[in-house]
């Protein structure tokens, strides 16, 4: 859904617009509202906007200024500017710096609907799943894919240093002088008539798709096994993004939110992303690597659709089953002498159960049976050594795992793997379940500790360091209802007790639960509770 914002100085006719983008126009969009440029640039540094629609002549500054610095920070955003005055300079001006349309506030709610139709028909018309697939079989066919991922897979686990000379001879476009972003795309599911050719040539389409939406950034990306694509991003020296600012990484963080989309809209495919908050030394990329694959690994909620950073690990600070730095660095040494990860995924028991199946058809002490069984025997271990639960495991589990000799039988062997398989998977969902948990009752504790304050979606991600879309998702799936739902059920609630048990006025009783005056205050509780604030305390009096 895009996300469209109106800036105008006149609150009427922001909520006049709120009103009928809401109830008549034929699309849907997330709209928002502001009554000045200055919040709208607040706004814009906190999330990402598809199109603006903005008041032309605004005290301080006006709409031609503010669509400047929107465009600097979006570039892809589409503006429309409205405007009382048949004002034929500032309509050549608007257009002049891109505008998609001008629209005067005479001209009647039809020609609103007309000019956002068309913003919205020029972002879908940006690309098409022809574009993204023929692109993809033409970067298949040229890359230096098999050398570029196992440089790739060297970096990431701290066995090869970040060299210039070894990256321009890979085309990778990186400056190993400067420490990237680092992001890990996962292709949740896909579906049951997928080859694995089609799996490796969507990789390579939604790599494509990302690499569209890095305006002004350096992007390489490497898909390393089938269910993870790796992903580097740098400024482009010379551009808006020169350097490594806060509004460049607000940038791309924002960008996953389009991108996760066009995926959704384009391949019909769910995409998860999980990146680092800040640039990473190339030195440090093996260690933020491991952190960000846990992170991935566990998820939150249904563990789909995810769109996360490791600032998330922040809600885990104390008390927290989540991996130390130190074990980090441990599990990254361990990697180095190995040189190969395994990792358990959710397709793990079913691989494990036809990989059982034909080890049944192998006769006797065949050499095969042995190194099966201590190559899962080491991926469990590592996967045991990830999380301390190890209550979940019989007390001889040790033993038995270390040594195909303490199994009576191949039989009870292959039970027993597919025993312990299954513990780690269901610690993973608890953990996962235990985690949103977490998030959600601080969320929750947060809106109850500042119901007279501003709680709008954008500054709630904030205090759990989630994207706003996400957080959305993620309360509605653990609750079963929406987070403007649950405010309004708690401001409700707090607003009948405070009428029933305490003298306070109905204009101090609407500002302690949220709203800017009694009016809106009291068409809110006539809208629930059938009764004004009025008659309400009179009736329970």
């Amino acid at each position: 859904m895009y996300r469209l914002l109106i800036v105008d100085n006149e609150p009427i006719i922001v909520r006049g617009l709120q009103q009928l983008l809401g109830e008549e126009a034929p699309f849907e969009l997330d709209v928002y509202g502001v009554h000045s440029a200055e919040e709208a640039l607040r706004m814009l540094g906190m999330m990402k906007i598809d199109i603006a629609l903005l008041d032309i002549r605004m005290p301080g500054m006006n709409g031609l200024e503010l669509q400047a610095k929107i465009v600097e920070q979006w570039p892809d955003c589409r503006i429309v500017f409205l405007s009382g005055y048949d004002d034929f300079s500032y309509i050549q001006t608007a257009f002049r710096s891109g505008s998609v349309d001008y629209v005067l506030k005479m001209d009647g709610d039809e020609a609103i609907i007309a000019a956002i139709q068309k913003a919205i028909d020029e972002l879908s018309r940006a690309s098409s799943m022809n574009q993204w697939i023929d692109q993809a079989k033409h970067k298949l066919q040229q890359s230096l894919s098999p050398l570029q991922r196992d440089y790739v897979s060297q970096l990431i686990h701290g066995l090869a240093p970040a060299k210039q000379e070894r990256m321009d001879e890979l085309q990778m476009a990186m400056d190993a002088s400067v420490s990237p972003l680092l992001l890990i795309s996962r292709v949740d599911r896909f579906a049951s008539s997928h080859s694995d050719a089609d799996k490796t040539l969507l990789y390579y389409a939604l790599q494509n798709i990302a690499g569209e939406f890095w305006a002004d950034c350096r992007a390489f990306s490497v898909m390393l096994d089938p269910s993870a694509m790796v992903t580097f991003i740098q400024p482009v020296s010379n551009s808006q993004w020169e350097t490594l600012s806060p509004r460049w990484i607000r940038f791309v963080h924002g960008q996953l939110e389009t991108i996760q989309a066009a995926c959704k809209q384009y391949l019909k495919l769910p995409v998860s992303f999980v990146a680092s908050s800040e640039t990473v030394h190339w030195d440090d990329i093996h260690l933020k690597y491991a952190e960000l694959k846990q992170i991935l690994f566990y998820g939150f909620g249904q563990r789909t659709e995810m769109l996360l950073t490791d600032g998330v690990n922040r809600n885990f600070a104390s008390g927290s089953p989540q991996t130390s730095e130190t074990i980090i660095k441990a599990q990254s040494r361990l990697k180095q002498l190995l040189s190969s990860e395994m990792a358990l995924e959710n397709r793990l028991l079913a691989d494990f159960d036809e990989l059982a199946a034909l080890s049944r058809k192998l006769t006797g002490n065949h050499p095969f049976l042995y190194e099966m069984y201590n190559g899962i025997a080491y991926m469990l271990l590592s996967a045991i050594n990830h999380q301390p639960r190890t209550e979940e495991f019989p007390s001889d589990w040790l033993t038995k795992l270390v040594s195909l000799d303490a199994h009576s039988s191949w039989e009870e062997a292959l039970d027993y793997l597919r025993d312990i398989i299954r513990r780690l998977l269901d610690i993973r969902n608890q953990e996962s379940e235990a985690g949103a948990h977490l998030l959600i009752a601080k969320l929750k504790s947060f809106i109850d500790g500042h119901l007279n304050e501003d709680l709008s979606l954008v500054r709630l991600a904030e205090t759990v360091y989630l994207n706003p879309t996400y957080l959305s998702r993620l309360f509605k799936q653990q609750t079963g209802q929406g987070i403007s739902e649950y405010i309004a059920e708690l401001r409700l609630t707090k607003s009948c007790d405070l009428l029933k048990f305490s003298n306070l006025k109905i204009q101090d009783i609407a500002l302690k639960v949220g709203f800017d005056s009694a009016t809106s205050f009291g068409r809110f509780f006539k809208r629930e509770m059938n009764a004004t604030p009025h008659e309400y305390r009179e009736s329970a009096s």
